[in-house]
């Protein structure tokens, strides 16, 4: 999974939290296997993959996905005969309705005293962008302004000019000899040229980088109307992704209507902070 193939059946490469999860969903169905006197793979059927499956949750649908990508494999380098996941029904994880984070959360990290700190949460809370994308980041996406990601140029807020120029100001006096072409470097990578790690800078800030995210595409579609055009081109989601934000827009934390008599005020946009 994580190098890809091309050989049949052709993969992309995916991300190792991918492959991470997928094992921990086989995990356990192996060991019940191997305890039972299995020592083949190609003695598995369709039978056993469906007794061995977890009743429902996350774990049978990463079980059911890993199991899929196994067996092809498996299948078409001939190593089994047959492959007793194919035509399995997929078992679609429970899906949750994102919630506004608290605001003061976001205007204290916003306003935090790590330069990094501050223009990461920025770029999320103004803009959407998602943590591997920060990762990502080079020096020269940013011009006269505007960031350049993927297919689009974002002018950049004016807050988020303000941090940016605080946090290269910080890097240029902390790393001034680093060839590092990221944005976003630490005290590991500044002398080298690698990323930063995923926790980078989000480690005791009390906010993730999903969660901020999610409450930035909340923030758009109740300032829209629930309009799923728009934010599918604003944050880049499909439609499906872009429609599980528009379940919200009814919440009650959300619209400020009564909840057992008490009004729930709507959480202030992130510009006015």
């Amino acid at each position: 999974m994580l190098g890809g193939s091309k050989n049949a059946p052709r993969r992309l490469p995916r991300h190792p939290q991918t492959a991470h999860l997928h094992i921990l969903g086989m995990a356990p169905i192996w060991h019940m296997w191997a305890a039972r006197g299995v020592q083949s793979l190609a003695e598995i059927s369709r039978e056993d993959v469906v007794a061995a499956l977890p009743p429902s949750g996350a774990n049978r649908c990463f079980a059911e996905q890993g199991l899929r990508g196994l067996f092809d494999i498996l299948k078409a380098r001939k190593q089994v005969f047959t492959n007793p996941a194919c035509g399995l029904p997929a078992t679609h994880s429970g899906s949750t309705i994102p919630l506004p984070l608290d605001t003061e959360l976001i205007r204290a990290a916003l306003n935090s005293d790590d330069p990094a700190s501050a223009l990461a949460v920025a770029l999320v809370a103004f803009h959407g962008l998602t943590g591997p994308q920060l990762q990502e980041l080079a020096l020269t996406d940013i011009r006269d302004g505007r960031l350049t990601i993927d297919d689009r140029t974002i002018p950049l807020a004016g807050p988020v000019r303000t941090r940016l120029a605080a946090y290269l100001d910080h890097r240029a006096r902390t790393w001034p000899t680093t060839i590092n072409p990221h944005l976003f470097i630490n005290r590991r990578t500044g002398p080298r040229t690698n990323r930063v790690g995923r926790g980078f800078p989000w480690v005791k800030r009390g906010v993730t980088p999903q969660a901020l995210r999610e409450d930035r595409i909340l923030q758009e579609i109740h300032a829209t109307g629930g309009d799923v055009r728009r934010i599918c081109d604003l944050f880049g989601l499909t439609v499906a992704g872009a429609m599980r934000y528009t379940t919200g827009l009814e919440h009650p934390d959300l619209t400020g209507r009564p909840v057992d008599g008490h009004a729930i005020p709507h959480p202030d946009s992130h510009e006015s902070s």
